[in-house]
């Protein structure tokens, strides 16, 4: 931090040349080893391609490897390869990058010797270019494109595109404001779908001002030193309004509903890895229940006290419903969805309190055909004669101890699956512990109840029961290849009945 600081200071009063002069004085002392990056294993942050010459025409050679972010989206290190196009040389590089600034070195295969190199970085949302040199290096020009993101890559064939929607539901009246009369029920959908991969529109911030201000406020302990845009610093993988995608005709439909007091934004690397897969993924911010609900006129709805019992679950409920005939209505008139929707084909999903929703609608209403649930609470007394739709239970450790999810185990009569997780907790099953890696990479994630499992391994196993599940049950996947996934992760616990 010493060293950015005394840079930062530096920029204001000297050339750029003079920094980089003063960067290789610092890059001298320091020894970039494989001790000093963080260990990578399987989780990198990004990747990037491109080519690098002793001209600009970058005619010398190519260049790829993968990025590591740190406490934002422009800081964080590389490592990579290289050749030249005629196979004459290759070797690998490593390093770290601030803003504008790379540090870094670079061997050759054929000679058993690194050479510290110093550079100028300049980017944009895909792209970027670099100048590079060093003592004993002459100046090398790079350019190519990349994509990094704090969320987890996507493991599908699709991009993501999104579609924000501000819903009237003018057959209920709002039942937490009953002394208006003309309020009638609203709340806030985002539609994410899949795009062709080849589209690069803007991406889509992770959330705006007011929720990240909300998400803030929840820490159980200040975190001060989180910058009030660092929400911009996340980089997720959607794309604003483009259109979906005609690789097929149509997708399978999937409604998400956050926790009790939660928001949508936070499940962001949970939905957009489904709808990478292709499915079409419609969540829901639901005013009074869901930790903040904003409006396109600025409007702020925050939780209500007396939200979290019957009045609260049968307005989710009925949200849930309200959502999917607006899809069905939009399969017909929407021009940009219109029979993009495969209503034969629909499921649900939900954390906490959007499990006990999911399992109510899953009971309602014969239009859902499968429900799964990330560490859900139950209303038992909604669903008297029990489930024989195909369910999924997804628990934190220890959870299948608690009666309330012993009781719903107990009522599924198709279909049924059981998803213990080593070292998670409630709150893991979102993505807040990523972001805390990143943004204070000092803290633990257990400190602030994120379990003891590794965030990313556990959005990465929690992304991938939901996918073979949803695939099984909306996509005719062999039901075997959900009961096998379970051996490819020893830290779950696993049972089907």
């Amino acid at each position: 931090m010493g060293v950015n600081i005394t840079i930062l200071k530096i920029c204001k009063k000297h050339s750029v040349l003079s920094l980089l002069v003063i960067a290789f004085l610092i890059l001298s002392s320091l020894s970039i080893s494989a001790n000093v990056i963080k260990n990578t294993d399987e989780w990198f942050d990004g990747d990037f391609q491109g080519s690098w010459g002793t001209n600009k025409d970058c005619s010398d050679g190519e260049i790829w490897g993968n990025l590591n972010l740190g406490r934002s989206s422009s800081v964080g290190y590389f490592f990579g390869e290289w050749n030249s196009f005629d196979n004459s040389s290759s070797g690998a590089l490593k390093g770290r990058f601030w803003k504008a600034l790379l540090i870094g070195v670079v061997n050759t295969n054929e000679e058993d010797k690194s050479l510290r190199f110093i550079g100028i970085l300049d980017y944009n949302d895909t792209g970027f270019k670099a100048t590079i040199f060093g003592l004993k290096i002459k100046i090398r020009y790079i350019r190519g494109e990349f994509e990094a993101s704090f969320l987890p890559k996507l493991t599908g064939s699709y991009g993501v595109g999104v579609k924000d929607m501000h819903l009237i539901d003018e057959s209920r009246l709002e039942e937490f404001t009953p002394e208006d009369p003309d309020d009638y029920r609203e709340m806030m959908v985002r539609i994410w779908y899949p795009i062709d991969k080849e589209i690069k529109e803007p991406r889509v911030d992770y959330m705006d001002d007011p929720t990240f201000e909300w998400l803030m406020g929840r820490s159980p302990v200040p975190l001060i030193t989180i910058p009030d845009n660092a929400y911009l610093f996340v980089r997720p993988h959607g794309r604003n309004e483009v259109s979906i995608s005609e690789d097929l005709e149509m997708y399978p439909v999937i409604i998400f509903s956050p926790g009790y007091d939660g928001v949508y934004q936070i499940y962001t690397s949970l939905i957009e890895d489904i709808v990478s897969n292709g499915f079409i993924v419609a969540s829901i911010n639901h005013p009074y229940i869901s930790g903040v609900t904003v409006f396109p006129d600025g409007r702020k709805i925050y939780v209500a006290q007396n939200s979290s019992g019957d009045l609260g679950i049968r307005s989710v409920v009925e949200d849930a419903k309200f959502v999917l005939d607006n899809i069905t209505e939009m399969n017909t008139s929407d021009p940009d969805f219109q029979g993009k929707f495969d209503l034969s084909k629909v499921g649900m999903y939900g954390h906490s309190f959007g499990g006990a929703s999911t399992s109510i609608c899953c009971y309602e209403d014969d239009r859902f055909l499968c429900g799964l649930t990330l560490d859900g609470v139950f209303y038992i007394d909604y669903i008297p004669d029990g489930l024989d739709k195909p369910f999924m239970l997804m628990i934190a450790e220890n959870r299948f101890n608690d009666a309330n999810v012993q009781d719903m185990w107990n009522l599924l009569y198709g279909d049924a699956y059981k998803v213990e997780i080593n070292g998670s907790t409630h709150y893991a099953f979102t993505d807040v512990g990523i972001l805390l890696n990143h943004l204070v990479p000092l803290i633990p994630p257990r400190l602030l109840g994120f379990g003891t499992i590794d965030p990313k391994r556990m959005v990465n196993i929690t992304k991938a029961f939901e996918l073979v599940f949803f695939e099984v049950y909306l996509k005719d996947r062999p039901v075997q290849d959900l009961i096998d996934l379970a051996s490819l992760f020893e830290d779950v616990l696993f049972e089907y009945k």
